[in-house]
C-alpha cells in the first residue's frame, strides 16, 4: 500500500506541475512576439537600396565635384577659393551619411574609409612636412591624420583668405591636395563598386552572430553614435575619460576645427543615423527602419518609462536640438559656455544605454 500511494502521489505532483507550467507560460501575443519571429529582410533591403548605396554614390559624386573645383582653382581669384571651400563643406557633410557603414566592402583593408577619410583632428606638422619633403606614402598609418578630409580642412581654412591664396599658389600644396583626394576617391570607388555584389549578401545574411547583417548594422550604428558622443563632443569638451581617468578639455580635438563646421558635422551625422533608425531613404520615403523592428518586439525602455522605439526617436530630436542651439563654433562654446555644453553632453550620453543595452537585448546581438 505504501508503494501504490507513493506512485499515486508522484503522478499527482507531475500532473499538477504540468498544469501549472501551462498556466504560467509567457504570452507570445501579436504585440509581444518571440525573438525568432521578427524578420529583418525588409529592413536590410530598405537600408541597402535606399540608404547605403545612394549615400555612397552621393559621397562619390561630391568627391568628383571637389576634384573639378580643385582642377579649376585659380590662386589669383578669391571667388575660386570660396568655391573650393564651399564644395569641401558639402563633401565633408556628405561623409557623415556614410560613416556608420564601415562593414562589408568598407571594412576591407584596401578601403577602411573611416581612418583613411576622416582621422581627425588633422596633424598640421606632418602635412607641412609631407608637402615640404615632397615624398610621402599616404597608405602609412603615420599619415592617417595628414590626409583625407581633415587635411583639406587644414589646408583650405587654417589662415585668412589672402594668406591661403598665397600658399595655394605653390604647386606642391595643390599637388598634395590632389593626392589626398585621389586616395579617398580610389577607396570610395572600390566600395561603391563592391556593393553591386555585396548588396545581395547583406540582404540575405540572417541570424545574430557577429558576422551577420543585424550584428554589423547594430554594432556600427552604435559605434558611429558613440563617436559623436565622445570623440566629436565629450573629448574636446573635457567630459571624457581614458581608463577611468578624466581628460582635460582640448578644443583642438574637434572635427572640422579649421572650417569651424563642428556643430554642422555633428548634426549631419545625427541626422544620418536618425534616418537609418526611422528607415527614411535618401528619396525621403519612410520605409522600414530599426524603429519598426523595435515596435514588433513591443520593446520597452529601461532608461525612461515606456516604449523604447519612441524613446529613441524622441531622444534623437532632443540631441539634434541641443547641438543646433549654439551661435558660435564648438571651441568657443566649450571655453565660454561650459554649463550649456555639459547639458548637451548629458543628452548625448542619455541615448547610449537606450541603444547599447535596451536595443541590443531585443536584437540579441553580440
Amino acid at each position: 500500500m505504501k508503494t501504490g500511494g507513493f506512485l499515486a502521489m508522484k503522478r499527482f505532483l507531475f500532473l499538477y506541475g504540468v498544469v501549472l507550467g501551462f498556466l504560467f507560460l509567457p504570452s507570445c501575443g501579436p504585440e509581444d512576439p518571440p525573438i525568432d519571429s521578427v524578420e529583418y529582410g525588409d529592413l536590410f533591403e530598405n537600408l541597402a537600396d535606399n540608404m547605403i548605396v545612394p549615400r555612397y554614390a552621393q559621397f562619390q559624386s561630391n568627391l568628383l565635384a571637389l576634384q573639378a573645383r580643385l582642377i579649376a582653382f585659380d590662386a589669383s581669384d578669391v571667388q575660386s577659393l570660396i568655391s573650393l571651400q564651399s564644395q569641401f563643406n558639402t563633401t565633408y557633410l556628405s561623409w557623415q551619411s556614410v560613416s556608420a557603414f564601415e562593414f562589408g566592402p568598407a571594412a576591407e583593408y584596401s578601403a577602411l574609409l573611416r581612418i583613411n577619410c576622416n582621422s581627425f583632428p588633422a596633424n598640421p606638422f606632418t602635412i607641412e612636412e609631407n608637402i615640404q619633403m615632397g615624398t610621402y606614402n599616404l597608405d602609412f598609418p603615420s599619415n592617417y591624420q595628414a590626409k583625407g578630409l581633415p587635411a583639406f580642412d587644414y589646408l583650405l581654412f587654417h589662415a585668412d583668405q589672402n594668406e591661403l591664396l598665397l600658399e595655394l599658389n605653390d604647386p606642391s600644396r595643390i599637388a598634395y591636395l590632389q593626392d589626398c583626394l585621389a586616395d579617398m576617391q580610389g577607396r570610395v570607388d572600390e566600395v561603391v563598386n563592391a556593393w553591386d555584389s555585396y548588396r545581395d549578401i547583406f540582404v540575405s545574411s540572417y541570424g545574430n552572430d557577429q558576422s551577420n547583417s543585424l550584428s554589423l548594422l547594430f554594432n556600427y550604428f552604435l559605434y558611429d553614435y558613440e563617436q559623436i558622443k565622445r570623440n566629436k563632443f565629450a573629448l574636446p569638451a573635457g567630459f571624457a575619460t581614458n581608463f577611468g581617468i578624466p581628460l582635460d578639455a582640448d578644443t583642438s580635438m574637434v572635427e572640422g576645427h579649421y572650417s569651424k563646421m563642428s556643430f554642422q558635422l555633428m548634426d549631419a551625422n545625427l541626422a544620418a543615423l536618425q534616418n537609418v533608425y526611422l528607415g527614411i531613404g535618401e528619396d525621403g520615403v519612410d520605409g522600414v527602419g530599426i524603429f519598426e523592428k523595435l515596435k514588433e518586439y513591443n520593446a520597452q525602455s529601461t532608461v525612461v518609462d515606456g516604449d523604447l522605439a519612441v524613446a529613441i526617436q524622441e531622444q534623437f530630436t532632443v540631441c539634434r536640438e541641443a547641438v543646433n542651439q549654439y551661435t558660435n563654433d564648438l571651441p568657443f562654446e566649450i571655453v565660454n559656455n561650459s554649463l550649456q555644453i555639459q547639458e548637451t553632453s548629458n543628452e548625448l550620453q542619455k541615448m547610449v544605454p537606450m541603444i547599447k543595452n535596451d536595443m541590443r537585448s531585443y536584437f540579441s546581438v553580440t
